[in-house]
């Protein structure tokens, strides 16, 4: 077999598994292949090929994939027993538990975001995001179009007032 099959097959499996998990709260399904190739700048024809391990995206494209489910690109290559690879589907099985109704504590709903916390109260940092997470996250906003650039800036001050809200609860006397 060769390592563009090999490469092609990995991809595939990895990118099916995030469809099948990783969606929207807001349409509630997974994505479909005309909302994939929407986001990211690709025909229906090239998503359904790399879902079906027929082809491998260029670098710009699985960047722009990795980005729209929240994982670092290298996920869609790592070999299963890479520590990265395991964090995304420790997630993922998470995401599928939350979505059975089973409690597993606090999720990020990002694939590949900040590691799960099971159970109990979440540590005072927990929803800090490291200066390496930010700037992936700046980079990954970069390649959107500029519609939903705006969309994630309010997003962005939608989870700010929040934390802020928060953070001053926290600080009252109860």
């Amino acid at each position: 077999m060769s390592g563009r099959h090999d490469a092609a097959e990995c991809f595939a499996r990895r990118f099916q598994r995030l469809q099948e998990v990783i969606y929207p709260a807001d349409l509630g399904r997974p994505y479909t292949e005309r909302e994939i190739a929407e986001a990211v700048g690709m025909s229906v024809s090239q998503i359904s090929n790399l879902r079906n391990g027929r082809s491998v995206p260029r670098a710009d494209r699985a960047v722009a994939l990795a980005t729209l489910f929240g994982v670092r690109v290298e996920y869609f290559f790592s070999p299963d027993e890479d520590p990265y690879a395991r964090d995304v589907e420790r997630h993922l099985r998470a995401i599928e538990q939350q979505r059975r109704g089973e409690p597993i504590g606090q999720l990020n709903r990002a694939a590949g975001g900040s590691t799960l916390l099971v159970g109990g109260p979440a540590p005072a940092n927990a929803g800090l995001l490291d200066d390496d997470q930010v700037r992936q996250i700046a980079e990954g906003v970069a390649v959107l179009p500029h519609d939903m650039r705006e969309t994630v800036h309010t997003l962005v001050d939608q989870l700010r007032r929040v934390a802020r809200q928060h953070k001053s609860r926290e600080g009252q006397p109860r």
